[in-house]
């Protein structure tokens, strides 16, 4: 166990040399720091892949059935997919807020305070609907992020053609066009996504916990963010004021991820270890 945290410390040190870098890049533009931020990245996600695959194994599970867990796993999707985006799009900014979130989960990972275990206290009785439960959140808080990152992108585009300011980072970044799209059809993917594992997740609740999942604060927050976001989106249909709607997103992860990292404390079954 040592040696794996000893690994986990080294692939830490990996992604913040990679983070460091590629903000040099941005503050400097230097192309050489580009490529050797990118291949440092690549690296770190590589070993990260490898450890991850490897918890697998020694589990005979898949590591997300707790909170903990799931910053494992999610941290190790936001890699992946940032460097995806960064392959598809070339865009420094996007890739380091990608990687600057995967460094944060994984961090938090690293530094639990229990060790993984084959057996979980949360799953008693595990079977193939709450793995899908899981799997559907995390890849609902994954869309919310990324639609929360262009949303970012968006108001940045906006004030700079409101202030004809055609600068090095207007150029670096998506055209706002492309950020309202991903930022919409990400929003609204994650909140359908989130919504059947809820679902899925409350039909599991009442056959394993019983009636007591109904006032379960994290099962009650989380339904509360998808109201939140449902309200999001119908407040777009009716003003129609994109610019606002951006930055109501962007307050709105904030909240989705509160309630991910903090709530769960006070959950009776969505426990951290």
């Amino acid at each position: 166990m040592d040696i794996l945290f000893r690994i986990n410390e080294f692939i830490m040190l990996l992604y913040f040399s990679g983070l460091s870098v590629l903000a040099y890049d941005l503050a400097f533009r230097n192309r050489q720091a580009r490529k050797v931020s990118f291949y440092v990245i690549i690296l770190a996600t590589a070993l990260h892949l490898l450890i991850y695959l490897n918890a697998v194994f020694s589990l005979s599970r898949i590591p997300m059935l707790t909170t903990y867990e799931g910053m494992f796993t999610l941290s190790l999707v936001l890699s992946i997919v940032g460097i995806m985006y960064y392959y598809k799009n070339d865009s420094e900014q996007v890739l380091l807020g990608f990687i600057f979130l995967s460094f944060i989960f994984f961090s938090m990972f690293t530094f639990q305070p229990e060790p993984l275990s084959q057996q979980v206290e949360v799953s008693v009785i595990m079977n193939e609907l709450l793995v899908i439960h899981v799997g559907l959140a995390l890849l609902a808080y994954v869309l919310f992020f990324v639609s929360a990152l262009h949303a970012l992108i968006y108001v940045i585009q906006y004030t700079n053609l409101k202030k004809k300011r055609f600068n090095r980072t207007f150029f670096s970044l998506f055209s706002i066009e492309t950020a309202r799209k991903v930022m919409m059809r990400s929003v609204g993917i994650g909140l359908m996504t989130m919504t059947i594992s809820i679902l899925l997740g409350f039909h599991w609740g009442l056959q394993i916990i019983g009636p007591g999942i109904i006032v379960d604060v994290k099962v009650l927050g989380t339904s509360f963010i998808v109201v939140l976001y449902i309200m999001l989106l119908f407040y777009l249909k009716k003003m129609r004021n994109i610019y606002v709607f951006a930055i109501l997103n962007m307050v709105l992860f904030i909240i989705c991820m509160t309630n991910y990292l903090f709530v769960s404390q006070f959950s009776n079954f969505h426990i951290w270890t």
